[in-house]
């Protein structure tokens, strides 16, 4: 199925008649498109300052207004700064309607978490970080205390000239529009999750978990995208996966309980294809196979989304035992 074709644009909310979402107060505010116009409403003025306090003074309210005024005058005279927000504009323009396309997803988890508080959605534009695949993440989709951000620049196409020369096109494959969402729930989706860092010598296995319950979270959330999207997968991908998902699984097995990360790297990092199995293989199976297991453990245990994102780490090679998947 091409991606383009989910619900008639896949970005097109297509919620079933038979899921009752919570009504929430929702809306998406273009603070570039703000900044751009010079923050001339009293109205903007407010939005831009709590959020820029909030998101890149990261919540520290004793911040003087001298150097937050001093800030405001580097980027309205920085202009590569001004034309990436110009170009960002063209490709999203203030009418586009982000509401539409995130409303279900905010709604999903407010109905998975009702104490959270809705954070302010906006969209902005942050530039590129020295090494672009470092600190991609962040300015993709920044999660702070009131607001959560959404950087635009990340997401103009998969052939945009001007991304941080260090990304490979098997990245940049992501940085387009019909990803937005999945981003976006991924920052809130781990915000749920305990963190694993290869400081604490996770085996392969708990990396399987960790990745197959964002990805069934994903599932969830967002059901109306196809897998392809959410797994970062191609069609080809999914093919090969059809025809030697078992013999993959056969050769991953003996690397299940191993905690040197160099080994594992393989399976359960960024690579654009898993090199034991041949240029066409799709890359992270671990994260695939971690996916269905967690699937399968769902469906066998009755366990909710929301017991599985608050599951320890230590927990994590039990649930795969327990699943008892085997493709």
């Amino acid at each position: 199925m091409g991606i383009a074709a989910v619900c008639g644009t896949i970005l097109t909310t297509c919620t079933s008649e038979e899921e009752q979402l919570p009504e929430i107060p929702f809306s998406v505010w273009r603070a570039e498109a703000a900044f751009r116009r010079g923050l001339s409403g009293p109205q903007d003025s407010a939005q831009f300052r709590a959020f820029y306090y909030d998101c890149v003074y990261e919540g520290q309210a004793h911040v003087p207004d001298s150097f937050y005024q001093a800030d405001l005058k580097i980027l309205r005279g920085d202009s590569l700064f001004l034309w990436l927000i110009d170009t960002t504009l063209k490709r999203y323009p203030e009418d586009y309607d982000f509401t539409l396309r995130l409303k279900p997803l905010f709604q999903r988890w407010k109905a998975l978490f009702p104490e959270d508080t809705v954070r302010k959605v906006l969209t902005f534009v942050t530039g590129y970080g020295g090494v672009g695949a470092l600190t991609m993440e962040e300015d993709m989709c920044q999660l702070c205390n009131q607001h959560l951000m959404i950087g635009l620049h990340y997401f103009l196409s998969d052939t945009f000239s001007y991304y941080p020369p260090d990304l490979p096109y098997f990245i940049r494959r992501r940085l387009t529009e019909p990803h937005i969402p999945v981003f976006v729930a991924l920052r809130l989706i781990r915000s749920k999750m305990p963190r694993l860092s290869p400081r604490h010598m996770p085996k392969m296995i708990d990396y399987m978990v960790w990745y197959g319950i964002q990805l069934y979270a994903l599932e969830k959330l967002l059901p109306e995208l196809p897998d392809t999207l959410r797994l970062f997968y191609t069609a080809d991908h999914m093919a090969w996966l059809d025809k030697h998902a078992r013999d993959a699984y056969v050769e991953l097995l003996p690397y299940f309980y191993e905690s040197n990360y160099f080994t594992i790297q393989p399976y359960v990092g960024e690579e654009p294809f898993t090199k034991a199995f041949g240029r066409q293989s799709p890359p992270r199976l671990g994260w695939y196979f971690g996916w269905q297991a967690v699937r399968r453990y769902a469906n066998r245990h009755k366990a909710s989304l929301r017991e599985l994102l608050g599951l320890p780490v230590e927990r994590y090679a039990t649930l795969f035992q327990e699943a008892g998947y085997r493709p």
